[in-house]
């Protein structure tokens, strides 16, 4: 049962039955690639899910599936085959119920192919269609609907994903009204620290952070740790492998660091405990699109906070999970800033009506119950989607 709600108040969408689950594969060519550590991206694809119901209630949401591009076919296999035939014929009556019910009856599957991330990544894109459905059937916004009563509409955002050749682009986010900025950070890059310094002089006194997407290894960091310090970074992201726990917890001891973040690539409440237990990080930052959906990831959100860190939200995707994790983190007092990509990301042009409200670092949460109203471009899902 969602928070704040009675049983009265559930009942009152339990005659609602699902009667979809639909999937679209967005695909939007790249004007200029996007050169990762794991490889180069020349086209953002999106997954989207829409739930809908017999009296004519629906939702929509997104599913992890920026990288690699091939392994979005997984996740859509998984809906289509899976999930779609799980979810209909069930009512609407709580998405959390629904969400846990399919967890359960998706595990031993999920074993057995040796895809714990794909199949969960593929739940949390239909959870978030059951969360806006629901909402909008309550006729609430998200935030409210989570919370159980009013929610802020604005949350605090940083732009993510700043190529770290130049820094300049910092004043770019800046005049799309951002205040505080991350840049990715190659571990072989000879010349870090120089180009880190010259972030740190554009960004001035404002947050600054690095996500090193898992490029570095312990020995080549631990050189680097003091003079990292020195540059006030709001924290390092995932410097290591995700799996690497035991350089997590090693750079933990340092006497002298930056604080570190983590947790994009953990699964479920149980895989955030462990990381919580084992590295206490800095910052940790779920992503709803992929390791807990709304459903759980309100829960380890929870937990987060309860342990003493920072909830920073982690969203590098479309615009339906951006207004998720939005959503989301207005619903839960304490949750710090969520990630906005903000660079050119054509999949925000073909899919929004407006552009993202971004002013003094706060995004605004769309008018409207549900995820907002009028919010996304339903042409574009019907013309992607998965028959």
């Amino acid at each position: 049962m969602r928070d704040g709600a009675t049983g009265e108040e559930e009942g009152a969408l339990s005659a609602s039955t699902i009667t979809k689950l639909r999937v679209a594969l967005v695909a939007a060519p790249l004007a200029a690639p996007i050169v990762a550590p794991f490889g180069t991206v020349t086209t953002r694809h999106n997954i989207l899910v829409r739930v809908e119901t017999e009296d004519g209630a629906w939702g929509i949401g997104e599913a992890w599936g920026n990288f690699p591009p091939w392994g979005c076919s997984d996740r859509v296999d998984i809906l289509v085959n899976v999930i779609r035939h799980l979810l209909v014929g069930q009512p609407l009556d709580d998405p959390a119920r629904l969400y846990f019910l399919l967890a359960g009856k998706l595990r031993a599957l999920a074993n057995q192919l040796g895809a714990v991330g794909p199949f969960q990544q593929a739940l949390a894109g239909a959870d978030i269609a059951l969360w806006d459905a629901a909402a909008r059937s309550a006729g609430q916004p998200l935030a409210d609907f989570i919370r159980g009563g009013p929610s802020p509409r604005r949350v605090e955002v940083y732009a993510t994903n700043l190529p770290i050749v130049r820094p300049g682009s910092i004043e770019e986010m800046a005049a799309k009204g951002h205040t505080r900025f991350k840049f990715r950070v190659p571990g072989d890059d000879p010349v870090l620290l120089e180009r880190l310094r010259d972030a740190r002089a554009a960004a001035g006194e404002r947050p600054l952070m690095a996500d090193a997407t898992q490029s570095f290894r312990l020995e080549t960091l631990r050189p680097l740790a003091h003079p990292l310090a020195e540059l006030s970074l709001g924290w390092l992201e995932e410097p290591f492998l995700a799996d690497d726990l035991d350089s997590y917890a090693a750079w933990r001891d340092e006497a002298v660091r930056p604080p570190v973040a983590l947790g994009e690539n953990s699964y479920r409440l149980q895989g955030f405990r462990q990381v919580l237990d084992v590295v206490r990080p800095d910052v940790v930052q779920p992503d709803i699109t992929k390791t807990g959906g709304i459903s759980e990831g309100r829960d380890i959100c929870r937990e987060i906070l309860m342990r003493g860190r920072r909830a920073c939200l982690h969203m590098y995707g479309g615009p339906i999970g951006l207004y998720a994790s939005a959503h989301l983190s207005a619903a839960i007092d304490g949750t710090s800033w969520l990630e906005m990509d903000s660079m050119p990301n054509p999949l925000f042009e073909m899919l929004l009506r407006d552009e993202p409200d971004v002013r003094g670092g706060g995004l605004a949460l769309p008018i409207g119950p549900g995820l907002g109203d009028d919010l996304f471009r339903e042409e574009v899902f019907e013309r992607f989607e998965v028959r």
